[in-house]
C-alpha cells in the first residue's frame, strides 16, 4: 500500500468534484440544427476552426461515413480540384484545412479541421477568421456535384485512397490486434466495426450513394461548430446563423452509449499470421466511462496499471521479467473498457497471461508503491495541463463532454486527480472483469525479437 504523510493524505483526498465547468472556457450559442462554441483567447497566435457532425454508428454507413470527408476535400463547385481547395486556403496567409472521421463511443464523428494564422499578428485589422470560414463553408456545403452526385471519378479515385488505409492497418500488427480484441469483444455489434470501415464494402458505395447519405447527415445530424483564438464573437455568430438556417436541419441528438456491463465467461480467441512477435491483448469492462462520478479513479486504475514506462505491466513484464517488447494498457472512457496490449515471443503467452492475471490482482488489493501512485498522478495532470496548449486538444475534450451530456475541463480532470485516493482505484478495481483475451502468434517455432510486424 502507498504509505502517505498526513498532510498528504488531506490534500489527496480533498472535496474538489466540482471541478471547471466548460462554459468558463467556452461560450456556446444555440444555432438552428447545431451550437456554436467560442473560446476567444489571446493565448494563442492561431485560429483552429472545427466542425463536426455526429453520425450513430451504423454497419450499413461506417465505410461511407470513414470515406465521405475525403470525397469533399476532393473539390468544390467553385474550387473544383483538391489542390485549388488547399491553394485557396494556403494563400490565407499559410492557414490549412483537414478532414477525417473519429469514433466517439456508438457515434461517427465528421470533423473538419481549419487552422490559420491570428491576422492581427500580421497586419492591424486583418481578420482571417470570416475567409476561413466561407471557405470551409464551399467544402460542406457546396462540394462538387454531377449527375445527382459526387462526380464519379474522384469517388474512384478516394476509394483507391480508402482501400489503402484499411491494408495500412492490416500492415501495423500492433494496431491490428488492438482491432482484432476490440472486434471479438463486441462481436455481433456495430462498436466492434474497423475504424475505416470493410473494404469489401467500397465495391458498392458510388457517387450517387454517398451524395444521398451525405444529404441525409447534413439534413439530420446536428452541428458543432467550434472556434478558437482572437477572434470577434458577434461575427462568427452572424455568419453562423446565416449559414445553417439554410438546411432546415432537424438539428437530431444521438448518444455515445453506456459502458460495456455484461456477465459472460472469458472469451479466448488465437489467430496465427506470419508475425516476428505474437501480440497478447486483453480486454477488460469496468462498467464505468466518462460520465461516471469515479472517472478520475479509473484514469488513476489505468495509468498505475499501463498508461506509462514507470507503470506495473510495463515494469514487471518488460523491463524484470524481459518477456515483452512492449507492454501497456489504454482506456476506452465511451465504453469503460481497459485494453492491455502486450508484444511478446509466443511461447511465453502463458507466463505474460499470468504476470498479467498478478497485476490486476495488485490493483484490487490497492497494492501501489508511491512511486507508481505519485508519477501516475503527476504524469496524468501533466497530459492535462499540456492539453491546454492545444486548441484541437481542448475542442476534441469538450466535444466528448458534450455528447455525453457531461462537461468536464482539463483543470477540473486536474482537480479531480488531486482528490482520488487509492481505496477509490481499489474500488475500481474490484469491478475490472476480464473478458477478452486475443492473441495473435506467428507461425510454426518461436518469434524474433524486433519490431513486430
Amino acid at each position: 500500500m502507498v504509505k502517505m504523510g498526513i498532510q498528504w493524505k488531506q490534500d489527496l483526498r480533498r472535496d474538489l468534484r466540482g471541478g471547471t465547468s466548460l462554459s468558463e472556457v467556452f461560450e456556446t450559442t444555440a444555432v438552428p440544427g447545431g451550437q456554436v462554441h467560442l473560446w476567444r483567447t489571446d493565448r494563442f497566435h492561431t485560429v483552429t476552426v472545427a466542425v463536426y457532425w455526429t453520425w450513430p454508428l451504423e454497419r450499413d454507413t461506417v465505410t461511407a461515413c470513414a470515406l465521405l470527408p475525403h470525397v469533399l476535400l476532393r473539390g468544390t463547385r467553385k474550387l473544383p480540384e483538391f489542390d485549388d481547395i488547399q491553394n485557396a486556403f494556403s494563400e490565407l496567409y499559410g492557414a490549412s484545412v483537414r478532414a477525417d472521421t473519429k469514433r466517439k463511443g456508438e457515434l461517427v464523428t465528421l470533423e473538419f479541421v481549419v487552422q490559420a494564422p491570428a491576422g492581427e499578428q500580421i497586419l492591424p485589422g486583418l481578420d482571417l477568421t470570416l475567409p476561413a470560414l466561407e471557405l470551409l463553408e464551399q467544402v460542406l456545403w457546396d462540394p462538387l456535384v454531377t449527375s445527382g452526385g459526387f462526380e464519379e471519378s474522384r469517388v474512384v479515385k478516394e476509394k483507391e485512397q480508402h482501400r489503402k488505409r484499411i491494408a495500412g492497418l492490416l500492415d501495423d500488427k500492433i494496431f491490428y490486434a488492438a482491432q482484432r480484441c476490440t472486434a471479438e469483444m463486441f462481436s455481433g455489434q456495430v462498436y466492434g466495426a474497423p475504424r475505416y470501415g470493410f473494404e469489401e464494402d467500397l465495391d458498392r458505395i458510388d457517387g450517387v450513394s454517398l451524395y444521398a447519405l451525405y444529404r441525409k447527415i447534413r439534413r439530420e445530424s446536428p452541428v458543432h461548430l467550434f472556434v478558437v483564438g482572437p477572434v470577434d464573437p458577434d461575427r462568427v455568430n452572424a455568419w453562423a446563423n446565416a449559414r445553417l438556417s439554410q438546411d432546415g436541419r432537424r438539428g437530431t441528438s444521438w448518444f455515445p452509449g453506456d459502458p460495456l456491463i455484461v456477465s459472460r465467461p472469458v472469451k479466448t480467441v488465437e489467430e496465427v499470421m506470419d508475425v516476428q512477435q505474437g501480440k497478447l491483448n486483453i480486454g477488460y469492462r469496468t462498467g464505468l466511462g466518462w460520465r461516471d462520478e469515479s472517472f478520475a479513479a479509473l484514469m488513476m486504475y489505468n495509468g498505475v496499471l499501463g498508461g506509462f514506462p514507470h507503470s506495473k505491466l510495463f515494469m514487471h513484464v518488460r523491463e524484470r521479467a524481459n518477456l515483452a517488447y512492449y507492454a501497456s494498457s489504454r482506456l476506452d472512457v465511451h465504453k469503460g473498457v481497459i485494453y492491455v496490449q502486450t508484444g511478446i515471443p509466443s511461447e511465453h503467452r502463458d507466463t505474460v497471461m499470468d504476470i498479467v492475471d498478478r497485476q490486476t490482482g495488485a490493483m484490487t488489493r490497492g497494492d501501489i508503491t508511491e512511486e507508481e501512485w505519485t508519477w501516475t498522478r503527476i504524469g496524468l495532470q501533466n497530459q492535462y495541463r499540456e492539453l491546454q496548449d492545444s486548441p484541437y486538444g481542448v475542442i476534441d475534450m469538450t466535444l466528448t463532454g458534450l455528447l455525453h451530456g457531461r462537461p468536464r475541463s482539463p483543470e477540473s480532470l486536474v482537480r479531480d486527480l488531486d482528490a482520488v485516493s487509492v481505496e477509490d482505484v481499489a474500488g475500481v478495481g474490484k469491478r475490472v472483469e476480464k473478458d477478452t483475451v486475443y492473441f495473435l502468434r506467428g507461425k510454426g517455432g518461436a518469434d524474433h525479437a524486433g519490431e513486430g510486424v
